[in-house]
């Protein structure tokens, strides 16, 4: 009966060393130098596509970023070593404008209106990525937060409040 107590005390402390390594806060965010802040719109913040909410947002991120002093902005997905990307929060979103439609098979390509209605998230999201990976890929982080990219810009206050306590942590 102690063997086998002693086999599941034994297996349980494996099984809680494993699950702690896995919700452990990934180091390439802690060690990570230069960080590019974009939206899903592309990292141009002066496209006419970028909704001025994103925009704003992630002006707004940059600035808390610039006052919290860990990373140096880049402005070239090259030079990063993470894309930081901003959404802020809303709960419908429209598009409209005229749209060159490339050659297709389908019946009436060319010029004509276009009008996209997506449902949104009304959180606000801030999303950190690998740069040598893209925004194609799973974040490395992620949160989201009723207004938490007005300023002070709380999703960055709670990355901070990771990075720096894994740094930290021998």
């Amino acid at each position: 009966m102690a063997k086998q107590a002693l086999a599941v005390l034994a297996f349980l402390s494996v099984s809680f060393a494993f699950a702690k390594n896995k919700t452990s806060f990934p180091k390439q965010i802690v060690v990570a130098k230069y960080v590019l802040v974009t939206t899903y719109f592309g990292d141009n913040l002066a496209d006419s596509r970028v909704p001025q909410v994103d925009r704003q947002s992630a002006n707004d991120v940059m600035d808390a970023i610039r006052d919290w002093g860990r990373y140096t902005l880049v402005y070239d997905r090259k030079a990063a070593d993470l894309i930081i990307l901003a959404r802020k929060g809303r709960t419908l979103e429209t598009r409209n404008g005229i749209a060159v439609h490339a050659p297709s098979s389908l019946p009436n390509p060319g010029i004509g209106p276009i009008s996209d209605i997506d449902g949104g998230d009304p959180d606000d999201m801030l999303a950190v990525y690998d740069a040598s990976l893209g925004t194609n890929n799973p974040p490395l982080w992620r949160e989201r937060m009723s207004n938490g990219l007005d300023p002070p810009v709380k999703l960055v206050g709670e990355l901070r409040k990771k990075v720096e306590a894994a740094a930290s942590k021998p």
